[in-house]
């Protein structure tokens, strides 16, 4: 009988291989795989194991993803409560739904946001209620008191640990100051009498310093600029190269504390926002200064034109003016830059009823060949709703993080 080389040799037992986990590779390697993934993951990735909470509960993540380039815009909106001394804190989570177009009375309306946003309330105690603020990098500045409680203080929230720290005091208390940034310095004007605090009417802090640098405001001489900032009807509106641009009662002053010390009212531009209104909110997207007035009109303003016009933001009438929730009959505004587009902000409320809900719009913005014209066209207008009865003040925030 002659026996096969199969039946001889006894049949191997394979043997499974383990598959590879995240657990066998370097920490570096999971750190940049997790970088890729968007934010709004880490609450459950952080579940899968202590190595992975670690890895994204560190700063060192948020560092790769702005090498990487896969950081996001995250949007913050901080109610101010009845009857509550702190505000609440909130982020916006995009959580893709796929909504289309709504129809109402046979008509169809605004594109809902495809998005589906929701609002998560953020476990995080603010230091005090939200007076001027601004966004610096992956943190809020919130600088000063607000209305009737002025205070010195600088209160500084990083949007990645959600925490909160002190910065340096200001030189001054102030009430609702003016507050711009730019070029990593936070420029702070005025909520404070202008009688007694003329001399540290400005203050600059400097990031790279971090330090606070005062410039006076207009000279005992310019009586009529005293009066009328004494009135609270003002604006800082840009800084350019320490060259201030202020909005006071609808014109335009320009003010240059390191050159003569002088302000000057910009010529011939008192007519061209005579019309406007009081400017409620602004902001700064792509070297163009967007602004909403309290009557609901978005303009515009680019800075490094001579002229210094402002003209409104062409193709919004029909936000402006829609009988059911247009900009028009709003009380409450913000304006942010969300990735490059506009998104504005607003709500409404009186003396009787007032709302948990804001609106927002989602909106791309086009600029004419010559320049002389910008046209928005809005990709999606949807609601939030807060889990509040209703709230007093808004204001939002857009991050990259």
């Amino acid at each position: 009988m002659i026996m096969t080389f199969e039946e001889v040799e006894p049949k191997r037992k394979k043997i499974s291989q383990p598959l590879p986990s995240f657990s066998s590779l370097p920490d570096e390697i999971t750190e940049n795989i997790l970088a890729r993934v968007s934010r709004w993951n880490y609450p459950s990735l952080s579940l899968v194991s202590k190595s992975f909470h670690s890895i994204l509960s560190s700063m060192e993540i948020y560092k790769t993803r702005s090498q990487i380039g896969t950081e996001e815009t995250c949007v913050y909106v901080c109610l101010r409560l009845h009857n509550q001394p702190y505000p609440s804190w909130f982020m916006i989570w995009a959580k893709p739904n796929n909504q289309t177009l709504t129809k109402q009375r046979g008509k169809i309306r605004f594109k809902k946001d495809p998005a589906g946003n929701s609002v998560i309330p953020i476990p995080i105690h603010s230091p005090q209620i939200t007076s001027q603020s601004t966004t610096v990098g992956h943190e809020i500045y919130i600088i000063g008191g607000p209305c009737d409680e002025p205070s010195s203080s600088v209160w500084i929230l990083d949007c990645r640990s959600h925490t909160w720290r002190n910065g340096p005091n200001m030189t001054v208390a102030r009430e609702d100051p003016c507050v711009f940034s730019n070029d990593d310095k936070i420029y702070v004007m005025g909520g404070c009498n202008i009688d007694e605090c003329s001399s540290r009417w400005f203050e600059v802090f400097d990031m790279e310093t971090q330090s606070w640098t005062v410039l006076p405001g207009p000279g005992a001489d310019n009586d009529e600029l005293r009066i009328l900032l004494a009135e609270n009807n003002y604006d800082l509106v840009n800084v350019i190269d320490e060259k201030f641009f202020v909005m006071i009662n609808g014109r335009e002053y320009t003010y240059e504390p390191t050159k003569d010390g002088t302000w000057k009212l910009l010529k011939g531009q008192s007519d061209s926002i005579d019309h406007y209104n009081e400017v409620v909110a602004s902001s700064w997207i792509n070297d163009v200064i967007y602004c909403c007035t309290c009557d609901g009109d978005l303009i515009w303003c680019d800075p490094e034109d001579e002229g210094r016009e402002w003209r409104e933001v062409k193709g919004l009438q029909r936000l402006r003016d829609d009988c059911t929730m247009g900009l028009r009959s709003a009380s409450k505004y913000a304006v942010e830059d969300y990735g490059g587009k506009l998104m504005v902000m607003w709500g409404y409320s009186d003396d009787i009823q007032r709302e948990n809900k804001i609106w927002y719009a989602k909106i791309s913005l086009e600029r004419s060949s010559n320049g002389r014209e910008i046209w928005g066209k809005i990709e999606c207008v949807d609601e939030l709703t807060f889990p509040c009865e209703s709230y007093e003040f808004f204001d939002c925030f857009c991050i990259l993080a």
